[in-house]
């Protein structure tokens, strides 16, 4: 009778479905989707839910599924090597980690301030501050050389003012006037006796012949004034600049004087005659001429073989 009953049952069943089926799960994925259903296949690839509506989803990577369901999945043996690796695991912090370690400062070599303020005469007496300071006095120096040879003074003198009085001595030596030609030549520059008297031939026509002077000539000319030609051999004369500025001290000037004004000074250098109104510039070695009909020309001293001094309508 038992037995009966059971068969009884099992065909009722039958009729009405069959047995009932499991429940299905959800897989909930990362952009809000739900997929109801069972897992059909899986692999590295990702996971393909068979849904209850008897389709089978598309593979779905492990990395879109919620850590949720990735847990609940990792409860299948078969599947847990594919999930877990992408399950997150909280951050487990150890207790010794978890207070915090004691930062103790150790001390540390430190330069001491200077207390005392460092005034400019303290930097001078460093060794840049000596080196700066002797090239300034070099520079000062050099300095008074040029101005005592631009001003026509002593350069002993002018140098001993400035390493005495820097930058204020040579100030004042380059505020001054020039010096006035010496009308001697000095013992070392000439080897003319102390009788041979140099004389400015500019000078009127009454002055006294210079021995240095070889002619006078009184050429026919045209014009008025004073025609006489003096003229000055290299033979009889020594060309220098301390020559130059006590014979001829008229043609330095920029405006000449009212008995200079009509001469003019010819110089004979190499193969060229130079015929000059104005001495513009004089140094040791060559004389810078302002030509009349031309610019400035420099004549070296060792070129030039005579000397003319003339009207400037003179006929030659």
């Amino acid at each position: 009778m038992y037995r009966f009953f059971i068969v009884i049952s099992f065909v009722s069943l039958l009729a009405m479905g069959g047995l009932p089926r499991g429940h299905a799960d959800q897989f909930h994925l990362t952009n809000g989707d739900i997929l109801a259903g069972q897992p059909a296949s899986y692999g590295e690839e990702g996971l393909i839910v068979k849904l209850d509506i008897g389709e089978f989803s598309k593979r779905v990577h492990w990395m879109k599924v919620t850590q949720e369901s990735l847990k609940h999945l990792a409860l299948n043996p078969k599947i847990a090597p594919f999930a877990e690796p992408f399950i997150e695991l909280p951050m487990e912090i150890s207790p010794e980690k978890k207070k915090s370690r004691e930062i103790r400062i150790k001390p540390v070599p430190r330069v001491e301030r200077v207390t005392e303020k460092s005034s400019f005469l303290a930097s001078m007496t460093t060794v840049p501050g000596l080196v700066m300071l002797g090239f300034l006095f070099l520079g000062n120096l050099f300095a008074a050389y040029e101005i005592a040879v631009y001003r026509g003074r002593p350069v002993a003198l002018v140098c001993g003012v400035a390493a005495l009085l820097p930058v204020v001595g040579p100030i004042l030596f380059l505020a001054t006037p020039a010096a006035n030609p010496v009308m001697m030549e000095s013992a070392d520059e000439g080897d003319m006796g102390a009788s041979n008297e140099l004389v400015n031939p500019l000078a009127s026509s009454g002055a006294k012949s210079s021995a240095l002077s070889v002619a006078s000539h009184d050429k026919g000319g045209g014009g008025g004034g004073d025609t006489g030609t003096k003229v000055f051999k290299k033979g009889d004369t020594t060309f220098n600049r301390r020559w130059f500025e006590v014979t001829f001290t008229g043609f330095f000037r920029v405006v000449p004087a009212e008995g200079d004004k009509n001469l003019v000074l010819v110089v004979k250098a190499g193969r060229n005659d130079y015929v000059a109104k104005r001495i513009t510039r004089i140094s040791m070695t060559e004389i810078h001429l302002q030509l009349i009909n031309a610019g400035e020309v420099p004549v070296p001293f060792d070129e030039i073989y005579e000397v003319q001094v003339r009207h400037k309508d003179a006929k030659v």
